[in-house]
């Protein structure tokens, strides 16, 4: 079985454009294949979707057991998700400055509320959660003041946790085009 690595992209989809690029290209360097999945982005995105296009993945094997996930912001609730609802477990999860996990009150009132409301992650979703191995966080000083979500996201999935600092979202707004602590993290994967 073939190891593959997925990134799968923030709300904006600028992770695909930023980091997403360095990651492939670090990667490739090494042999391993990397997919960057476009899912419907900003006030289209939903998780029907993000279900429909990772689902072909499952099905023709590249997204398997061997499979290294990093998922950014809101790709991490939709993943979780989608892995309770396939029974999927990768061999390595990195969750990227998780967002939409939690339900918080919130005073916006734009698309992003809609998006967030099906993305939150349930009772269920939380228990499949504990099914997973080799979870890993990280997440910056910058990040408006969630670092009390991103405390229980460590607990709630028992994630080894990598508080950076300066990074902000590692999103594409703050030009987060490179982030060496996930390279080397993965770089410790594959060199096991």
């Amino acid at each position: 079985m073939n190891t593959y690595v997925f990134i799968l992209h923030s709300l904006n989809g600028d992770t695909l454009k930023f980091w997403g690029q360095d990651v492939k290209e670090h990667l490739n360097l090494k042999g391993l294949s990397v997919i960057l999945p476009e899912f419907p982005i900003r006030a289209e995105s939903s998780y029907v979707m993000f279900d429909k296009i990772l689902s072909h993945y499952l099905k023709s094997g590249e997204l398997n057991a061997n499979s290294i996930v990093i998922g950014h912001s809101i790709g991490n609730a939709y993943f979780l998700r989608f892995c309770r609802e396939h029974h999927f477990i990768p061999k390595y999860f990195i969750a990227v400055a998780p967002g939409a996990v939690y339900d918080y009150s919130t005073t916006k009132t734009d698309y992003v509320v809609k998006v967030k409301d099906q993305a939150y992650l349930r009772e269920k979703d939380f228990e499949f959660g504990k099914k997973l191995n080799n979870v890993y966080l990280l997440y910056s000083d910058e990040d408006d003041g969630n670092k009390e979500k991103f405390t229980r996201f460590e607990k709630d999935f028992n994630a080894k946790s990598m508080y950076l600092k300066g990074y902000n979202h590692f999103d594409g707004y703050h030009r987060i085009y490179r982030i060496p602590e996930l390279l080397e993290l993965l770089d410790s994967f594959i060199d096991n």
